[in-house]
């Protein structure tokens, strides 16, 4: 793929990587499972290099287009109006995680905040030299309680209570929140928006479809 890359597909790359995000934890708190790759794919974004320019494609922060099969497939199925029965969570997430992340832009004090927690984590991750240690997660998943859980709009997780009282299942729910609150910056980076998603959703369609073919 081109190193040179249109608005639209960097837009289409962070709306799979958002869905991605949001599908996982909402398989989480529905079922109590979790695709452990696609988890993998999505802690490791978190601590990628931003890239240097708007051109430079945002797969890279994903290991490539191919790591987020399942987002680009979850997104083509909603675009096409596909009746899910995650539908309506997966809507929710993604509107609380792009208001969140628009929320974040305008507030210096939290996103600073943010920051220095993560740089504290990353040494962690360094030290353990895995995105998906528990440490590291837990980590992330307090640095989220911290900062985010505390702005409006709160994102409320629905699911079973069976799951969500377990701290390990809470926690990777919060760092993937934390992982779909990048991808939304980087949608938001690129044009995304809601009206994107209302004017331009055959084009996105177009888009995710040829991604993941070649993919």
């Amino acid at each position: 793929m081109s190193s040179h890359i249109s608005a639209l597909t960097q837009r289409a790359i962070a709306l799979a990587a958002m869905t991605q995000a949001i599908y996982l934890v909402n398989t989480i708190a529905r079922k109590g499972v979790v695709d452990t790759d696609d988890c993998g794919v999505m802690m490791e974004s978190i601590f990628a290099k931003a890239p240097d320019s708007p051109i430079q494609p945002i797969y890279e922060l994903y290991g490539g287009v191919h790591c987020l099969d399942t987002g680009m497939r979850i997104c083509i199925q909603l675009l096409q109006g596909e009746k899910l029965p995650e539908a309506k969570d997966l809507m929710l997430y993604s509107a609380g995680l792009t208001a969140l992340e628009k929320g974040l832009g305008k507030d210096d004090a939290m996103r600073q905040k943010l920051a220095d927690g993560m740089q504290r984590i990353t040494q962690q991750c360094q030290y353990f030299g895995d995105a998906m240690h528990g440490n590291v997660i837990a980590a992330i998943a307090d640095l989220y309680g911290d900062t985010l859980s505390t702005m409006k709009p709160r994102i409320i997780v629905r699911g079973k209570t069976e799951y969500l009282s377990q701290s390990c299942h809470t926690q990777r729910v919060r760092a993937l929140l934390m992982s779909g609150l990048r991808a939304a910056h980087f949608w938001h980076q690129h044009g995304g928006g809601h009206l994107t998603l209302l004017l331009r959703r055959k084009a996105l369609l177009r888009e995710l479809e040829a991604l993941r073919s070649q993919a």
